[in-house]
């Protein structure tokens, strides 16, 4: 029997930028650039000075999400003529609001490869885009500009972005929404924009968590139209993040929470505006200071080899596994990962995505969980056991000469290099890679967990993945010219 595993590798460690993978905003109101590394929920009012200047006009954008509030129209049925109407730029009377509520359906959302409707998990409703439309225009409000300046700006600048209008969500007294990602949907899709139109409510606020034991608190109650403080003004409140936080709308205490919720993804057909390259922050050139340090040393991968760094970020793949192709996710790389990214590229080294595997020989005498029966691959392969007349299959894939077979960097290599991936293989075509890991390694997610709810309804073809970023290291007297001008 043969088994192929998601791998889990041993790690040096090393350092990471840290940036928020979120933006939490009311407009009109203040400008926010949040950075992570904060200890405490940031305040949902006020301005927190990051020292650099956007470059989006805020104050045009204020003036723009002002002037496109406007309505909502909405059928009360599904084929029915009747029509409602919520006007966003005064008051909303509370039997307008329950009579958008007997309009909407229950939500429900994704677990494991099926939509579930559990009230105990989610309680809320929702409307499809074929049942209402809304005066709001995300393009010209000016948020797409925002979004693209501030979430991706470590990544591809010449990327263009656009908002899909996804749903019409309604959580009135006692609805929340416990801990999910959002579901992933394509390739494409990097992210999620929760725009809260201006009704009253207490509650229901969004809260994120990024890595373990951090928060952050969206109290979009205190923000929009008629909160204390905002003199009665209508403003809306909105939230864009990457998909794969985790994050729960807490449990509506009165009132009525409207949202419009907007899949975020790339696209060639976006008038968004190509950014600048950021200018590097403390922690970047911090980071940068480590990695050249580490490539200076002849004690660190002398004749060449690897740098692996677990990706911070999850990315959509396909649930199917035939010729998905991890390389195009290069250009995509989100927040940290970009910036790794780069900061190797300034060094000359070239870099792939690709996926980790871990090839186990139940009837082989080698430790199945030797460092050189770990795999690197730029396409996604089929994991769990395979049957003995399969195993030719398996071992054929895993030897395509565009597949590196890992050895550890910190033991003798030849001993490795020696080993075969099974005794009738007389070469092995793969390239056997010296790797040292730099932060720690990831699995790759062949399905859905069945203990992480999904947003909205689930889309059984496509998955969260787990990948690493590789990046290519000369031996030591090649490397120092690229070291020396990076000083």
């Amino acid at each position: 029997m043969i088994r192929l595993n998601p791998s889990y590798a041993g790690w040096v460690s090393g350092r990471k930028l840290l940036r928020l993978p979120f933006i939490l905003r009311s407009l009109p109101g203040h400008h926010r650039r949040l950075f992570s590394g904060q200890k405490e929920a940031p305040k949902t009012t006020g301005d927190v000075d990051a020292g650099v200047s956007p470059p989006v006009d805020l104050d045009v954008v204020k003036a723009l999400l002002h002037r496109t509030i406007g309505g909502l129209a909405y059928r009360k049925t599904s084929t029915g003529p009747d029509a409602g109407w919520l006007d966003f730029t005064g008051r909303i009377p509370k039997q307008d609001l329950e009579d958008l509520v007997q309009a909407c359906d229950p939500a429900t959302f994704g677990r494991g490869n099926k939509d579930v409707l559990d009230p105990s998990y989610r309680r809320a409703w929702k409307l499809d885009t074929s049942r209402f439309a809304s005066q709001f225009d995300v393009v010209k409000s000016g948020l797409l500009e925002v979004i693209h300046d501030e979430l991706l700006r470590y990544g591809d600048s010449s990327l263009k972005i656009d908002a899909q209008l996804y749903k019409l969500n309604v959580y009135g007294p006692g609805s929340h929404f416990k801990s999910h990602l959002d579901t992933p949907r394509s390739d494409i899709m990097f992210g999620s924009l929760v725009v809260v139109l201006p009704t009253t409510h207490v509650g229901g606020d969004l809260v994120l968590r990024y890595k373990e034991n951090t928060a952050w608190t969206f109290e979009s109650s205190k923000l929009v139209g008629e909160a204390e403080g905002t003199q009665g003004t209508p403003r809306l409140a909105w939230a864009a993040f990457f998909s794969d936080i985790e994050h729960e709308v807490s449990v509506v205490e009165s009132g009525y929470r409207v949202s419009l919720t907007y899949n975020l993804n790339y696209t060639d057909n976006s008038s968004a505006p190509s950014l600048p390259a950021s200018q590097p922050t403390a922690e970047e050139a911090n980071l940068k200071k480590a990695l050249r340090d580490l490539l200076a040393s002849p004690d660190v991968l002398l004749d060449g080899g690897a740098l692996g760094f677990g990706l911070t970020y999850k990315y959509p793949i396909p649930l199917t596994t035939e010729d998905i192709d991890f390389v195009p996710l290069a250009r995509r790389l989100k927040g940290t990962d970009a910036v790794l990214k780069r900061i190797c590229s300034d060094f000359n080294l070239e870099c792939q995505v690709m996926g980790l595997y871990d090839y186990q020989d139940e009837e082989c005498d080698v430790d199945p969980g030797a460092p050189y029966r770990v795999y690197l691959t730029p396409k996604a392969l089929p994991i769990g056991a395979w049957d003995d007349e399969d195993i030719g299959s398996l071992l054929e894939t895993l030897n395509d000469p565009k597949n590196f077979r890992v050895l550890d960097a910190t033991r003798p290599l030849q001993p490795q290099i020696d080993v075969k991936s099974a005794d009738y293989i007389e070469a092995d075509p793969t390239t056997a890679i010296a790797l040292l890991w730099a932060t720690p390694s990831n699995d790759l997610v062949s399905v859905p967990t069945p203990i992480m709810a999904y947003g909205n309804q689930t889309e059984v073809d496509w998955r969260y993945a787990n990948l690493v970023l590789v990046a290519i290291v000369p031996p030591y007297k090649d490397r120092l010219g690229h070291i020396a001008g990076n000083s």
